[in-house]
C-alpha cells in the first residue's frame, strides 16, 4: 500500500537531488574557467598548436564531472571579453576620437559597455551569450578591433548591466574604470528528461 506513495517520491528526491548537485558543478565550472580566461587563457581554437593542446587539456579537466565539451555533445561555454568606451578609449584611437580639449567628438560608442573579444567551446549550436553577439567583424583570434569596438554601434552589449559605469569626473579611482577588461565566462549544460520537468539545461556564468 505505501510503494505507490513512497517509490515516487523516492525517486523524485534523488532526481533533483543529483539536479541540485549537477548545478553545483555547473557554477563551479563557470567560476574556475572565468577565472583562468583572466588571466590569459586561451581556449580558443586560434590558439597556437601547443598552446591549443593545453587549454584543450585544461577545459577537459575542469568540465570531467559533467562531460567532455565536445562540438556534438551537451555542453556549450561561451568566453566574452568586454570593456567600458570612456575619453580614455576614446583618446586612444588613431586618429583621436576627441576634441582639443579632450572631450570625446566622432566617439560612436562612447559611454557604452561594448565587447572586445567572443567565442565559443563544444557544442555551439545549443544557446548563444545571454549578454547579447557582437556585430565584430572578428579576426582570426575572435578579438574586435580597438576602431571597430569604439565606432560600430552593433558592438555594444547592451544587456551588460552588473557593474556601474565609471564616473569619468573622478578618473584613477578605485574600482572598475574606462578601458579595462570584463571577463565573462557562460556554461551551459543540456538536460534530458520528462517534458516540464527536467528538460531545458543548466545555465551559470562568471564575471572577473
Amino acid at each position: 500500500m505505501l510503494i505507490p506513495v513512497w517509490l515516487p517520491l523516492l525517486v523524485g528526491t534523488l532526481w533533483l537531488g543529483s539536479s541540485m548537485v549537477r548545478d553545483q558543478q555547473v557554477t563551479q565550472m563557470a567560476r574556475d574557467l572565468a577565472s583562468m580566461y583572466s588571466r590569459g587563457t586561451d581556449f580558443s581554437s586560434s590558439a597556437a598548436n601547443q598552446l591549443s593542446a593545453q587549454s584543450s587539456a585544461i577545459l577537459t579537466q575542469v568540465t570531467q564531472q559533467i562531460g567532455t565539451v565536445t562540438p556534438t555533445g551537451d555542453t556549450e561555454v561561451i568566453f566574452t571579453t568586454l570593456t567600458y568606451v570612456g575619453k580614455s578609449v576614446c583618446a586612444s584611437t588613431s586618429p583621436p576620437d576627441v576634441d582639443a580639449n579632450g572631450n570625446p567628438s566622432g566617439c560612436n560608442n562612447y559611454g557604452h559597455f561594448v565587447f572586445k573579444q567572443q567565442y565559443s567551446q563544444g557544442n555551439t549550436s545549443l544557446v548563444t551569450s545571454n549578454f547579447g553577439v557582437p556585430a565584430g567583424p572578428l579576426d582570426t583570434s575572435y578579438n574586435i578591433s580597438l576602431a571597430n569596438y569604439v565606432a560600430l554601434s552593433g558592438n555594444r552589449c547592451t544587456a551588460f548591466n552588473l557593474i556601474p559605469a565609471p564616473t569619468e569626473q573622478t578618473p584613477n579611482t578605485d574600482g572598475y574604470q574606462s578601458g579595462q577588461p570584463i571577463y565573462i565566462v557562460e556554461v551551459y549544460v543540456k538536460k534530458t528528461g520528462l517534458s516540464g520537468y527536467t528538460q531545458g539545461g543548466d545555465y551559470a556564468y562568471a564575471v572577473f
